[in-house]
């Protein structure tokens, strides 16, 4: 008897009629296992099994096709930083931990996208007059900062006369002496200058204050004013909770997303920071997974990434890194033959090959990513020649221990003294590893042509506060970066020796001094372009400092991060100029027939 025999036959025992036959209908199906064979049951199992599957698949790639993924709000992400934050105040901030987080809470009227391209941001839209003079602004409507009081033409107009009110000492202030700002409407801020200024631009991504938080608040109260760790803003992301140490240092920093953002996202729910003192310890701490990403990767710690787990992000950056020279602390750096024979003595190929993975590339001078250095090298790696100079200033070994040295004779009234000094010189650097290797080659390459190198390493917020600014150097190799709109007058100009300009190596040339002057005058790009490049020949020439290389940044993040694309940044808290195209959530949204 076949199957179908066999299940008519079962079913006949137990014929009913009338409404029972309808009610009993769907349970037939549980005939199935009593007049069925284990074979014939494994093959309808099978066939069911194979029936759902494709039913299921089906649906799925109908779904798929009828759907399309977006961005949802949801996530955490986690960051390290180096140092922990101290003033989170865009008109205060000049170190990278609390300009990152600046960033993040605070809008200026523009900013820039992952191209490097100006766009608004507080701003509806912005004009800029024929004679490149006056900038005119008009503000978005209906914004609001995160406590939900209005943002206004009067908050901008506080900020821009706080940051030029001397008594505040902003570190931005010189950029805006000669700009009055004054209000044309509710909506609307003229910005005049009293000359043209190319790069005038980039002051409008300034992050703009809130008055009704700041106006009652004295410069003596400002800088440590509590608002400065718990700052009101307008960006995608406000403050949520901090925590701090016994000594008051803050080791952990939350911030959440602002709901009323005035442009697209925020996605990611929530960001957390936690704060470091060196790079090898935020690598670990990423390595163990306390942490999900961080920025300034050094190229010692690429090989150990996987590719198939993290995302290492490469972004174009106009830095350049060198050894500066201060001939006030150390006499023989005035000496023209001295820092000639050290431009010799170094190989820069050498140098930008262990930097490899940060695609660094051998740099002369000052501004290498524009082309404004000469194509043949002034100064190539040559030793021999290094030693020449060297012994035309009168430096030979004399004790064979293979570094120079020169007696020198002194009178003093009738006495003559006669002392020995050695061609040693301290060069201090961050303790950020590429900066110490790098360091440590410089040693051994100068070593070959009788100079001795001491290398000493702070945390870069010790290097900022002992030995930048108060110039507490003989030599320092450190790096200089510009913004968007290239402006070496803070780095050169002989205004700017002194804190708070940049000026590190005292250099003063009138020559120099005209052309930076006239870069920031013009907006025709073949002006500036002659410029640069007589201004580059000049500095490069003159010596006061040896250029080595210029690099990309690195940045490391979770693949499963998407809307992050930033192609090119000026200063390492631009990574997150589009930060409210991030995402970690996704949904998907219909767009069949659409």
């Amino acid at each position: 008897m076949n199957f179908f025999d066999r299940f008519k036959t079962y079913r006949a025992r137990f014929r009913v009629s009338g409404s029972k036959r309808k009610r009993l209908a769907l349970r037939k199906i549980f005939y199935l296992p009593r007049v069925s064979t284990k074979q014939e049951m494994r093959l309808l199992v099978l066939l069911g099994a194979i029936v759902i599957v494709t039913g299921i698949t089906l649906v799925s790639h109908l779904y798929v096709r009828m759907t399309t993924p977006i961005p949802a709000v949801g996530g955490l992400y986690t960051e390290g930083m180096l140092g922990d934050p101290h003033t989170i105040n865009p008109i205060y901030v000049s170190r990278d931990t609390d300009r990152d987080i600046s960033r993040l809470i605070f809008s200026g009227l523009l900013t820039y996208n992952e191209n490097g391209v100006i766009q608004p941001d507080l701003a509806e839209k912005f004009e800029i007059s024929p004679d490149g003079k006056t900038y005119t602004v008009t503000l978005k409507k209906d914004i609001v900062w995160h406590d939900g009081e209005p943002i206004t033409v009067d908050d901008v107009i506080f900020t821009i006369h706080t940051i030029q009110n001397s008594q505040f000492r902003s570190p931005l202030r010189s950029d805006w002496q000669g700009v009055s700002v004054e209000k044309v409407d509710d909506n609307t801020i003229r910005f005049s200058l009293r000359a043209p200024y190319g790069p005038f631009v980039e002051n409008l991504t300034v992050g703009i204050i809130p008055q009704h938080v700041w106006q009652n608040v004295t410069p003596e109260q400002a800088p440590l004013h509590e608002a400065n760790l718990r700052p009101v803003g307008s960006g995608p992301y406000q403050f949520d909770q901090l925590k701090q140490n016994k000594d008051g240092s803050i080791s952990w920093y939350q911030i959440i997303r602002n709901e009323h953002y005035h442009r697209s996202g925020p996605y990611i729910q929530k960001i957390v920071f936690q704060f470091f003192k060196t790079e090898d310890d935020m690598f670990s701490a990423w390595r163990r997974g306390l942490i999900d990403g961080y920025g300034g990767v050094s190229p010692l710690h690429t090989s150990e990434i996987n590719p198939e787990k993290s995302l290492l992000l490469s972004v174009s950056m106009p830095r350049v890194f060198g050894i500066f020279f201060n001939p006030k602390r150390a006499s023989a750096l005035e000496d023209i033959n001295i820092r000639q024979a050290i431009a010799y003595a170094v190989d820069r190929n050498e140098i930008a090959q262990n930097q490899r993975q940060n695609k660094a590339i051998p740099a002369e001078g000052p501004l290498p990513w524009l082309g404004a250095a000469n194509s043949a090298p002034i100064y190539p790696h040559d030793p021999d020649k290094a030693r020449i100079l060297l012994k035309k200033s009168g430096w030979k070994d004399s004790n064979g221990d293979g570094i120079l040295d020169k007696v020198e004779k002194k009178k003093a009234g009738a006495k003559t003294t006669t002392t020995t000094s050695s061609l040693r010189f301290t060069i201090i650097t961050s303790d950020w590893p590429d900066l110490v290797q790098t360091a440590t080659i410089l040693q051994r390459q100068l070593k070959e042509v009788g100079i001795d190198l001491v290398i000493e390493k702070k945390p870069y917020q010790e290097l900022e506060s002992t030995v930048i600014r108060p110039r507490n150097f003989e030599m320092l190799l450190f790096g200089q970066v510009y913004g968007y709109e290239a402006d070496p007058f803070a780095f050169w100009h002989s205004s700017q020796v002194k804190d708070p300009g940049l000026n590190i190596t005292f250099f003063s040339d009138k020559k120099v001094d005209a052309l930076l002057e006239d870069i920031r005058k013009t907006s025709d790009n073949r002006v500036r372009n002659s410029d640069y490049r007589q201004f580059s020949d000049i500095i490069t020439k003159s010596l006061p400092a040896v250029f080595l290389f210029s690099q990309d940044y690195l940045y490391i993040l979770p693949t499963d991060i998407q809307g992050v694309s930033p192609a090119k940044i000026s200063l390492p808290s631009d990574r997150f100029n589009e930060i409210n195209t991030w995402y970690r959530a996704m949904t998907r949204t219909f767009t069949w027939g659409k």
